[in-house]
């Protein structure tokens, strides 16, 4: 009788470790779905912006006049380490990025006349998961990555912009 139980409660536990195994698998991949997601639906979400043309809120020709007229932010307007000098800023509006209140920054590349989108917001936990990237989307070259506790975008038609 006692070798019986043993056998019984062996094949419990077998099946229990699997079924954890399982669930754990399961959570796993939902969680990679949905980092893969959400990092799919910010860069769609950048290119979408920077094509549309949806007039500026703020024209000023420096990041600090941006600063001071877009109050309703709840960081201060700041570009990135590193932010390529030939870039002259037009203005600024008010979008979302991932469900964040963000800043839409236009600049125009002196050295190709094209026009580039800075987009930063609150490096919110949703943001700081997603992994620097760098991607094409639908004709558009995007850029994400977190610095500094903001989270930026960058895109532009005109390639080798990153």
């Amino acid at each position: 009788v006692g070798s019986a139980l043993t056998s019984w409660q062996f094949g419990s536990l077998s099946w229990v470790a699997a079924a954890l195994l399982v669930v754990s698998i399961s959570v796993g991949v939902h969680d990679y779905g949905t980092h893969s997601e959400r990092t799919h639906r910010t860069l769609s979400e950048a290119a979408m912006n920077h094509s549309t043309r949806l007039q500026l809120e703020f024209e000023a020709s420096t990041i600090s006049q941006i600063d001071e007229g877009m109050l309703q932010l709840p960081f201060k307007v700041k570009l990135p380490a590193g932010f390529n000098e030939h870039y002259s800023v037009l203005g600024a509006r008010y979008c979302t990025i991932n469900g964040e209140l963000a800043a839409h920054v236009k600049f125009l590349d002196r050295e190709t006349d094209k026009q580039i989108s800075l987009f930063m917001a609150r490096s919110v936990e949703d943001l700081q998961e997603i992994n620097a990237t760098s991607e094409q989307v639908d004709g558009i070259n995007v850029s994400l990555w977190n610095e500094s506790g903001l989270f930026y975008a960058m895109a532009s038609r005109s390639p080798g912009n990153f």
